[in-house]
Order: C-alpha cells, then structure tokens, then sequence
C-alpha cells in the first residue's frame, strides 16, 4: 500500500488589510461584478508583486539578472530542509555550522512564524546575516525561505544580504508560514506566476512530507 503524503499548505492568505512590509502597496481586492446583477462574479486586485508568502528573483537587487519569468520553475520545487533556529535575535553562521545541511533548498523557521500571525509589522524580527548568507552559499544552497516579510535586518543600510544571496542566483522565499511545521526534510512546491520582467511573485508554497 503506498504510504499517504501530508501535504502542508505555507502560504499566507492575500486579503485586504493584511500585514505588509511598511511603505509597501497594501493588497485591495474588489467585486467587479455580482452573481446577482451579471449572472457571474468577476473580481479585480490591486497588489504588489511582493505580497504576501513571495519569491524575489535576482533582478529584484542585482541590475541585468534574472526576472522572475526567466527561473525554470524546478527552482522552486524539489528536496527542501526546515531547520528551526534557536537564536532570538538573528540567523547566525555559527549556529548553522552545527546543523547537518541535507539539502540545496532552505526554509527557516524562527521565531517569526507567531509575529507573521500579527497584524502588526514587527520590527524586532529575526533575520538572516551576512556571514550565515556567505556560509550557506559555501554550503550549495540555492533556494532560502525565511518566515517573515523579509529576509534582512532593518537596520541594513544597503540591503547587503539581499544582494549577496540573489547576486550568487539564490532564490529568497519570504513570509512562509512555518507556525506548524516540524524540522525535517520536505518536498516544496512554490511556483512563482510568469510575470513578464517582474522581479518577484506571490507564491502558492506548499510542502510534502
């Protein structure tokens, strides 16, 4: 008898006044049509293409690089690792180093999965360093998820992160619902939309163990 997959949906819901990254455009979605008017419903959105759980391509920091429809969408499937950090504050190198890294694609898991719940931006989220960014490249990753709306500090100044990891052609998976989650080895599902010259798309993230 084949075993039973579980399938683990980690994706935020897009509604109206969700969390959002400050300054960001808050997702507004409307009726267009009613089933009781028009015999159908047809609805519009208004969104940033960094809404919610998303993917952010190269081109997002790094100029004459990839977009978003330029990425095999293999990228975005296969063998991943969910690895839960201890450390409070931020994503250390060191902690890493202790860890047994299994497989090219990563998702963390921190304390932010209870402040992704929030409705509230929290500013004192955990996020990932320069020297952990530089050891998981040394490590063959080639995909980075994190359970927040985004990966680096706000305190960075030029988005140093960001540029080392997607200029080496790392993917970064941002607000990941990992609230339910164990630590282990998955299969991850989380095809951006084809969105021509885009440098980033909501994702419908999925994991399967």
């Amino acid at each position: 008898m084949q075993e039973k997959k579980e399938i683990y949906d980690i994706s935020i819901t897009i509604e109206d006044n969700m969390l959002s990254f400050p300054g960001d455009t808050p997702p507004h979605l409307s009726r267009v049509k009613d089933i009781k008017e028009a015999d159908y419903n047809l609805s519009k959105m208004e969104v940033s293409v960094h809404v919610g759980t998303h993917a952010d391509a190269p081109t997002h920091f790094i100029e004459d690089s990839k977009y978003i429809d330029e990425i095999s969408p293999e990228r975005f499937m296969g063998k991943t690792q969910v690895i839960e950090i201890e450390n409070e504050e931020k994503i250390t190198r060191e902690e890493l180093e202790s860890i047994d890294i299994k497989a090219d694609k990563i998702l963390f898991k921190t304390l932010n999965s209870k402040y992704l719940q929030q409705a509230t931006f929290n500013d004192d989220f955990i996020y990932l360093t320069v020297e952990a960014g530089q050891y998981l490249i040394e490590q063959g990753v080639k995909l980075i998820g994190i359970d927040y709306l985004t990966i680096e500090s706000l305190n960075s100044d030029n988005f140093e992160v960001h540029k080392l990891i997607l200029g080496n052609d790392i993917i970064i998976l941002e607000a990941v619902d990992l609230s339910e989650i164990k630590a282990g080895i998955y299969d991850l599902w989380a095809v951006p939309l084809k969105l021509k010259k885009a440098e980033a798309s909501p994702i419908r993230a999925l994991l399967i163990k």
